[in-house]
This record gives structure tokens, sequence and C-alpha cells, in this order.
């Protein structure tokens, strides 16, 4: 069902058996999805791009389009796996032993009832008491730890209505820690306006929010009463290190998100970057403790380093030599190259195992190719691409070469780099320079050099090649080099001969040359040649039919 007033997909419960004892008879856990075995949690996250047969041989314009569709590429890794896992295992253990109008759920209404009139503050800190079943997942910017969360989450419906509760279940909220230096009253506000955008027919940002000037403890009551009214099953902070902004002390906000897991009995996965640790109060032994169980979301080691029986450190390849295989199938130049050990290395020395990186140098790299006509990647490229528009993450390798930890904390997120408007500004760069070409004319320095290499790649003889472009600069008649190229063509293509053949001539041997089997080799120029003679065409105008010449426009930008 679909509310008017919600853009949210509503879904009517639908009760599971539970084997487990403890979940059997728990309608908030009955309605959720079953849990996943690993195999289909891997199909569930994959995400790749379709790779049409013959697309390499599209154009320009539409190969980049397909490159660029490795932004949303999910190749599921087993940090994924185990993450998903466990965010499954945090939402149905933090709704054992909560049930709907129980005794203890209409407790917690008095309770908060009781503290408001008492004025009553109740605040801990991450460091005294951590929440029930939290879990603070930090990892360097670009392992995918948000989009990852995100697709997990997406297989459990937003809301679940109860028909027979008249309840509205929020299986999971996940939301962004505010980055405008607030603090607390910012962070319970985005709560309050989380939860109203999912319920429908609801005024709880106009009566919690807006009426009146609510303070931090009226905001922090009215939070918890709208997290205990929905059930919300698992609370998902991301980018937790935007607390340290808040013009407060540090941790006073994760206090806030602390005492409001407690006293909801709520699950809380805190997401951030290395930053984050100073805002939980993590030192680097409770960071780890505090991930089991969700995966190694460190960057991708480019060998499995391991100690053998005798004693000695042996390398394997690991999880970055599968990610780097399976990437490298989608490939767009029309020159594809085998993935070498060199240009493993290459790769990992420019991204350091960060996947995002990995991914966007591969979008780069293959749009360099396709635009300067070269159309094929090697180590040379991709150090070019590397030093030439990855500036913005430099300092970020760098620190992940050197294995600096505080280095690494002060890198928040990869947002500011932006893979599309990179390729759009290459393909701008690229129809400017085609288009500066193009403009070459007669008495242009170069024009009939330019002239003579485009002829060539077209196909005609380099000495004809020369020839016919210096007709062309001398006749000095051509508004372009794409007029210049119509002309050339038009000389290289002799005009017909008018009347018929002799008997003589007919007999002296005009028959086409005999090679066996060309038409079952449709790439074979030597086609040209038999049916120029059959057809009594040149050569040049037969490559034309058969599609063995480029575009034009192709040839010029290469030249």
């Amino acid at each position: 069902m679909n509310s008017p007033t919600s853009p949210v997909s509503i879904t009517v419960a639908s009760y599971k058996p539970q084997k487990q004892a403890r979940y059997s008879g728990n309608r908030l856990i009955e309605a959720l999805p079953l849990p996943l075995e690993e195999d289909e949690l891997f199909e569930a996250l994959k995400f790749v791009p379709p790779l049409e047969e013959g697309v390499r041989d599209w154009s320009r314009a539409e190969r980049l389009q397909e490159v660029l569709s490795l932004t949303n590429i999910m190749i599921p890794l087993s940090s994924h796996i185990e993450l998903g896992l466990g965010l499954d295992s945090m939402m149905r253990e933090g709704c054992v032993g909560r049930q709907p109008f129980s005794a203890k759920h209409i407790a917690t209404y008095q309770e908060i009832e009781d503290e408001e009139r008492s004025q009553k503050r109740f605040r801990q800190t991450y460091n005294t008491v951590p929440p029930k079943l939290s879990k603070a997942l930090i990892a360097v910017p670009g392992m995918g730890k948000t989009t990852t969360i995100q697709r997990c989450l997406a297989r459990y419906p937003r809301v679940i209505y109860h028909p027979e509760l008249d309840l509205y279940q929020i299986p999971w909220l996940h939301f962004e820690m505010p980055s405008d230096g607030k603090g607390v009253k910012s962070l319970l506000t985005s709560i309050i306006e989380a939860i109203s955008e999912l319920i429908p027919d609801n005024t709880y940002y106009e009566d919690y929010v807006l009426k009146g000037r609510p303070s931090e403890s009226s905001l922090q009551s009215s939070v918890r009463r709208l997290m205990n009214k929905h059930f919300v099953g698992l609370l998902v902070p991301d980018e937790v290190q935007n607390a340290a902004n808040s013009r407060k002390e540090d941790q006073v906000v994760m206090t806030e998100l602390t005492t409001l897991a407690n006293k909801s009995n709520t699950p809380v996965l805190f997401v951030g970057t290395p930053k984050a640790r100073k805002v939980l109060g993590l030192d680097l032994r409770m960071a780890r403790r505090s991930t089991a169980g969700l995966g190694d979301w460190n960057p991708l080691p480019r060998y499995n380093r391991t100690v053998n029986e005798e004693g000695k450190l042996t390398e394997s390849p690991g999880e970055w030599v599968d990610f780097m295989f399976v990437l490298w199938q989608y490939m767009w130049v029309r020159n594809p190259v085998p993935l070498s050990e060199g240009l493993l290395d290459v790769i990992y020395d420019c991204t350091q195992g960060i996947i995002d990186l990995a991914i966007k140098l591969l979008i780069l790299a293959q749009t360099r190719a396709i635009l300067d006509g070269s159309e094929t990647l090697s180590e040379q490229l991709f150090y070019s691409v590397y030093e030439q528009q990855f500036k913005l993450v430099h300092p970020m390798v760098s620190a992940l070469r050197s294995g600096d930890d505080r280095a690494m904390a002060e890198f928040d997120d990869l947002k500011l780099f932006k893979v599309k408007e990179t390729v759009e500004d290459l393909s701008r760069a690229s129809r400017v320079k085609r288009g500066l070409k193009a403009l070459a004319r007669p008495g242009t320095p170069g024009f009939e050099a330019q002239l003579a290499q485009v002829a060539e790649t077209m196909g005609i003889e380099p000495a004809d090649a020369e020839a016919l472009a210096s007709q062309v600069a001398t006749d000095g008649n051509a508004k372009d080099l794409l007029d210049a190229v119509k002309q050339l063509t038009k000389k290289a293509t002799p005009p017909k001969a008018v009347g018929k053949k002799t008997a003589r001539s007919k007999a002296a041997g005009d028959a086409a040359p005999a090679y066996a089997g060309l038409e079952e080799r449709p790439e074979d120029f030597r086609r040209a040649l038999v049916r120029s003679a059959v057809e009594g065409t040149t050569v040049f105008e037969q490559f034309n039919k058969l599609k063995f010449l480029p575009n034009i426009e192709d040839v010029i930008c290469l030249a």
C-alpha cells in the first residue's frame, strides 16, 4: 500500500515461521525477510553492467557512456558478505524482547514522561557504557562502506504495516550525521525528520520541531518516543566523523546517540572514516574489536602473506587480484590487453587497494584511450592518468603507501573526486582539440601533412596520399579539414569509363583475381580487390561499400 503523504512504499506484514525459539512469536522479527545464505547474499549484492555483443565497434560517444556504467558496479568481496550477515543479525537480535503493546513497551512511555517531569537528564558516554549490540565500522574512504550498507538494507522494507496491530514498524534507520557544527539539536532534528518522512499522515516534525523552541532534552524525549512507537530495529548513523565539526566537545553528540540507543534498546552501527575513532573514543584495539563480525575493511593487500610450515613468509594472490580480474572484463577499448602482473602492480601502486580508486582509474584510463585513439591500456597510460587526473587523491595514496595511520585520519571521503565530471572534462577537451584540427585549411602550417596522414589512415597508399593532399592544398578552396578530406576522396575515385568494352578488352583479362573462401572472411581487405574487378569500380569505392574505412570525424581526431 502507498500513502499519498509518504514517498516510501509501505509493506504489509507477512509473518514467517522462525526456527529459533527466541525469535518465534515475535511479530517484529517474523515480519522481516528471511535471512539469506552466503551465496544468495552474494547474488543479491552483485551488480555488474551488461557487455553487449559488438560493443567495441560502437561509436566513441556510445562507448564512453558504457564506460561510465562502471561507477555503479558492485563486485561482492568477503567483507561485503560479512557485513550483510552482521546487519541481519543485529536487526533481529535488536527486536528480541520487544513486543508491541507489552507491559515493557507501555512502561517505556511512562519512563519518558517521568523523566520529562523531573527534568532528569540521562546521559552516558560511549566509553563508559557502550550501547547494546553496538558496532563501529571504521574504514578509509573508498572501500564501499556506505554503498554496501545501502544495498544490504535495501532488501528490507523501509516501513512494515501490521494491520492487526495498526502499527507502522521501521526495521532500520540509516542517516548521515550532520556536518553543520550545530551538534546535538541538529542530530535529534534530523532523526525526527527521517522518521516523519517514512510514516504516512503524521505531524511529527511540526509537533516536535517547529512548535515552540524545543530544548535538547525535549527533542531527546521526542526521539525516544518515536523510536519506541515505531520499533526502530537498527540505527545506522553514517559519516560519524562529522560530529568533530560540532562547536561543543566532540563526544557530546555521540553521547546523545549512546543514550538514545541504550534507552530504546536499539542496536547501533556507527559508520565513519578513521577520523571517527577520536569521536567514538576508540583506540586501535577497540576499533578492531568493535568491527568484529563485519569483515575486514582495510584496503585490499596486493598479496596475501602467510607463514608456511617451515616458517617462511609466502605470498599468494588474494581478493585484490580476484577483484581486478572481474573488473578487467569490462573493456570498451577496441584493442584490449590481458591483465598482466605488471599492470596489476601499476594499478595497485596508484590506488593502494582502494576499491573506489581502482574503478575510477580504469574508467579514466579507458576514457583517455578512446578519446586519443590509442584504444588500448598500458602501464604508461595508468601512470599518466594518476599524475594528471588523480591529483586530488595524491596525499591520501601517499599516506597509504607510508602506512601512516595519523595521516590517513585526515581524509574524510572521496566525494570531491567526481569521476563523471572528470570524464566530461576529458571529452570536452577532446572535442575542442578535434574542432581546432577540423578548422585547419590550406595555408595553415602542417595542413598538407595532416591531410596526408588522414588519407593514409583511410587506406590510401602513402605516396598517393601525399600527392592527393598536395593537389587539394594547391587548389586552396577547401573550407576546413573535413571539406579537404571530401575533396581528396573525390580525387582518389576516378570517373567511370563511358561506353562498352570491346570484345578484345574483355578477352584481355579483366577477370577478377581468385581467392578461395573470401566471403567467409568478412574482414579480409582482398574482398574489395575482387569486387572492384567484377563491378568495374575502384578499390577505394569498394572499401567504402564494405565499410572498411573509419569515419572521417574519427580519423581527424586521431590525426
